[in-house]
Order: structure tokens, then sequence, then C-alpha cells
């Protein structure tokens, strides 16, 4: 199942994992769990996606992520590191993110590369 949850408070990342049957359905869940996230986070927070599992959305997903992308933008995302494998789900996600007017998305070969990434390009919180 397919999951998303507050990653790294103080850097404002949230992380999603996507699985390869993820549903329609699915999508709907997790952003609205992302809604929740941003209000905690204060409205401007990264994303790390966990695509490795996924080797290309069924037709109906992939309309749901051009909706999904479009909604996590309204939140406050700013950017969104990537992990992904295959060719065929690069393809759909730089369509989705054409779609989505998301022009703000890296693509990464490894978790811990593109965790780097968010945290060191975004300063921690010092309360």
């Amino acid at each position: 199942m397919s999951s998303t949850k507050i990653l790294d408070q103080d850097h404002r990342i949230i992380e999603i994992v996507w699985e390869q049957q993820a549903q329609p359905e699915d999508f709907d869940h997790i952003t609205s769990q992302i809604e929740r996230f941003a209000l905690q986070l204060g409205g401007t927070f990264d994303v790390l996606v966990d695509m490795r599992k996924v080797k290309a959305f069924i037709p109906e997903s992939q309309a749901k992520l051009v909706e999904h992308q479009k909604e996590l933008l309204k939140f406050g995302m700013q950017r969104a590191a990537v992990i992904v494998d295959g060719v065929i789900t690069k393809m759909q996600l730089n369509r989705s993110a054409r779609q989505s007017q998301h022009s703000t998305e890296s693509h990464w070969n490894s978790y811990e590369e593109a965790l780097s990434f968010l945290k060191e390009s975004s300063p921690a919180l010092h309360s």
C-alpha cells in the first residue's frame, strides 16, 4: 500500500512511497494526508517521492497523478525529489509534470542522494 509521512520536520520534508499497483483512490488518500501535513509544516514543504517499485502507472492512476501534483503545489510544495528506476515511469512523470505545471521536480537514482539534495538546499528551521 502506498504511504506518506513527515520524514523530516526541521527541513519540512514529506515522504511519499508509491506502490506498483497504486489505484486512483490511493492518490486521493495520499493527497488528503499531505494537505494535513502541509498545515503542520506551515504551508511550505518539499517532497521525497520513492517510486522504485513503480514500473508504470495504470492509465486511471496517471490522470490522478496530475491532479495530485496540482493539489500539492496548491498546498505549498516547493520541490519534489523523485527516486525512480524505470524508463516508462520517468516518461510518465515528465508528462504529468508538464500537465500539472510542476517545474521543480528532479529525478534521482538513490534515496540517499535525493534526501541529501533536499536537506542541503533547504536549511533546517531553527526555532
